[in-house]
């Protein structure tokens, strides 16, 4: 709570002056184009709640009748105590701002992330942990302990903090007026529905004779099947039409700064979604090393750098490893600090007499330099005091336009970002779509300011505050489907997430009222 909003009712934080949401939400509010005088007041109502209350389900009203009358701090509710929950992994807090300033020059694009997470730790991914009571290395990879309960059994894994976004430049329809949701599908992995890793390997497409996968993930309605909006995961186009659709455009780009994955070397990872969310061509920022619970893992620290060849379990969860050591700046830490990821120069073959001992840890995903399409997406995160910042910047022209949206001066883009804090999947925080306009001269939500030089004056750079919601297991078959009220103007793209669901907070509470309720689809 801030304060400037400690202790307000609903309304005045709904009517609170220009400069006074500026200071509480550290930004511009960053309210669609479109809105009307109602849906100013109801947004604003939205963000001044997740900046006083941190949007958490008792101050939402998630278990009342009117999720818009709640407000009270002292009806938080323990998700462990709920039973209807079967995967308890859901954030306490649903709803979170997201800060972003966007530039560019005559090369390049910048955006500068920033959001409070005051769980350290969120540069810990995936790591190999020796059980000496059990005699055996066991993998740690997600959710972390500080999801939902701090005490869960299952909540013992390590999981990167992430910023991602979804950019399109007109050519996805549907895209402009669902975003994210218009890439979620029955059959996705960590949904109800999901299809089985037996399923997908028997795929033509997807499985042991096509790309070698074992789920589903994002796709796009458009690379299947029957009607536009039709997503049935299996019944998937024919390699010609998918190239097709690539030559025109027909999929979205989806970069992603991941804490630990890619961060350390300097770079996100890069990726674009049309039949399955792909890489992008080249090489990305990790790898995997093999381990075997009684043998261990392939490889661990060298211990001239890491006090016994491994990291201490006890210290990671007090996030007690310093974050900001970056790759390229490894003369100036290197040596001083014990670094927290696995690289070339400091990873040798393991040694069970060096380094087997209870708590000792080892990650899983050595890191490497990126290459090709991969590694468009520069980028620089700092972890400090409770608070991410995130820079990411690429050049507005790249060498492989068929898996990168092309960035131009005049022209609008939509974009919604995301969040990832403790777990993978669906259990995240996501933006309703945007318009991004780069120059003063476009009709868009906010604008990215042109400047000369090389590196934007972030201090001259306006911020945008965005809400980002939980989005719970609503996806695009049940959107499309006649349990949907809408899903007639859905399915002819004839109307926006804005234009029923303008209140984000509403939305946070309705889709997870629905999650409670084995609805849509459990």
């Amino acid at each position: 709570m801030t304060e400037e909003t400690r202790g307000r009712s609903d309304d005045e934080i709904a009517n609170l002056s220009i400069d006074e949401a500026r200071d509480a939400l550290k930004g511009e509010a960053a309210i669609p184009m479109r809105a009307s005088g109602t849906l100013r007041r109801r947004f604003l109502l939205a963000m001044g709640a997740t900046a006083t209350f941190g949007a958490s389900a008792g101050c939402l009203g998630m278990f009342s009748e009117d999720p818009e009358a709640a407000g009270s701090e002292d009806d938080d509710i323990d998700y462990s105590e709920i039973e209807k929950f079967k995967l308890d992994w859901v954030p306490k807090q649903i709803l979170k701002n997201l800060n972003v300033k966007m530039a560019f020059n005559n090369e390049q694009f910048f955006f500068r992330f920033n959001w409070e997470q005051p769980n350290a730790g969120g540069w810990f991914h995936d790591y190999l942990i020796y059980h000496e009571d059990e005699g055996e290395w066991v993998r740690h990879a997600s959710p972390d302990p500080w999801v939902a309960d701090q005490d869960h059994p299952d909540h013992i894994g390590f999981y990167e903090d992430r910023v991602t976004f979804l950019l399109d430049d007109g050519s996805v329809k549907g895209f402009e007026n669902f975003g994210g949701w218009l890439t979620v599908h029955m059959g996705t992995r960590s949904l109800p529905g999901a299809a089985t890793s037996e399923e997908v390997e028997n795929h033509p497409h997807l499985g042991d004779d096509g790309l070698g996968r074992n789920d589903v993930r994002k796709f796009l309605p458009q690379s299947r099947e029957g009607e536009w909006w039709e997503s049935p995961w299996d019944d998937i186009r024919s390699q010609e039409e998918l190239d097709q659709l690539k030559e025109d455009g027909v999929f979205v780009d989806l970069p992603m700064f991941r804490a630990h994955r890619s961060n350390p070397m300097g770079y996100a990872t890069d990726h674009h979604v049309l039949e399955y969310r792909h890489g992008d061509e080249g090489s990305n920022t990790f790898g995997s090393q093999g381990w075997d619970p009684e043998t261990g893992p392939e490889y661990m620290f060298d211990p001239d750098v890491v006090e016994n060849g491994a990291l201490d379990h006890e210290r990671m969860l007090e996030g007690d490893y310093r974050q900001d050591l970056f790759y390229d700046d490894r003369d100036e830490w290197l040596g001083e600090e014990e670094p927290y990821y696995l690289a070339d120069e400091w990873m040798v073959e393991f040694d069970p007499e060096v380094a087997e001992r209870d708590g000792a840890a080892i990650p899983r995903r050595p890191l490497q330099q990126p290459e090709g399409s991969a590694a468009d997406w520069q980028c620089r995160g700092v972890w400090d005091d409770g608070e991410w910042t995130v820079d990411m910047w690429r050049d507005l022209e790249t060498e492989n336009p068929l898996d990168t949206k092309q960035l131009e001066s005049g022209r609008v883009y939509d974009w919604a970002p995301a969040i990832h804090h403790g777990y993978n999947a669906r259990w995240h925080w996501v933006a309703y779509p945007y318009k991004l306009g780069l120059g003063t001269g476009t009709e868009a939500d906010f604008h990215a300011v042109q400047f000369d030089g090389d590196a934007p004056d972030w201090d001259d750079i306006p911020t945008h505050t965005i809400p980002l919601i939980y989005p719970g297991q609503v996806d695009w078959t049940w959107l499309t489907s006649k349990e949907h009220r809408g899903y007639i103007p859905t399915r002819n793209d004839e109307m926006s997430i804005w234009d029923v669901h303008e209140n984000p907070r509403r939305m946070a509470a309705m889709v997870l009222g629905k999650e409670i309720g084995e609805d849509p689809r459990r």
